[in-house]
């Protein structure tokens, strides 16, 4: 093999290596916008636990206020029957203050109910806040590793350039220009071996005179079915 497809080799290793991390880091946005959706989801639950506590809890108040309206009223019509003498207006604010009673009664009923409901909301809030601050606990980690991940890949890939720009500094510029074609095209497949007279880019059968010149010649070969660059590895 001679030096300049051995150099080329070393090369594609680490254009490779870039192309894996560049990948990995590509992924991140994606990472942290998924974490950013838990964030939201975990939120709106315990948002959503807090309004139903604060509408059972204004329910509540109103039918508190419309009690108080109602006990007042009986009030009113007890006092006035004090000072009535007809006996049929007695009897209709008698029967008023029973409708009203009835009223408080069935209001009360309602207020029991919602009693009820607001302890298990009052849980509920509470769970979910628990549940809230557990989870954006586990996301702030998580987003911190993700950061973490992307700044060592960051350092890594800028390693890998540095180097990758002195080992090809002296190249032929249609030698390279030629590699990152073929590399581009063939998505990190540039150079592959030949395997029993097969190119193991494409997989099909070479001719003898390609097979001969890879193995001999000084030049670099190229697979005539997918344009690859080839090496002669001994079998």
């Amino acid at each position: 093999m001679n030096n300049i497809l051995e150099r080329l080799l070393v090369t594609q290793e680490r254009d490779v290596r870039v192309l894996k991390l560049q990948q990995e880091l590509d992924r991140v946005p994606l990472e942290k916008g998924d974490l950013e959706r838990q964030r939201k989801a975990a939120s709106s639950t315990a948002e959503q636990a807090k309004a139903d506590l604060m509408r059972i809890e204004a329910d509540r108040k109103k039918l508190e206020m419309e009690v108080a309206t109602k006990e007042e009223l009986v009030r009113k019509y007890k006092t006035q029957l004090i000072d009535i003498k007809n006996n049929e207006q007695f009897h209709a604010l008698q029967h008023e203050i029973s409708a009203a009673e009835a009223e408080i009664r069935k209001v009360e009923d309602q207020q029991l109910a919602l009693m009820e409901k607001s302890e298990q909301a009052q849980t509920w809030a509470k769970e979910s806040d628990a549940k809230l601050k557990t989870a954006l606990a586990s996301l702030k980690m998580q987003e911190e590793s993700i950061d973490k991940k992307a700044e060592n890949i960051s350092k890594q890939l800028a390693e890998i350039r540095a180097d990758r720009q002195k080992l090809t500094s002296d190249f032929d510029e249609d030698v390279l220009s030629r590699y990152e074609r073929i590399f581009q095209s063939r998505h990190g497949e540039a150079i592959v071996p030949i395997n029993h007279g097969m190119c193991m880019g494409c997989h099909l059968k070479l001719t003898a005179q390609t097979i001969h010149s890879a193995r001999h010649d000084s030049e670099l070969v190229s697979c005539t079915n997918c344009g690859r660059i080839l090496y002669w590895v001994a079998e």
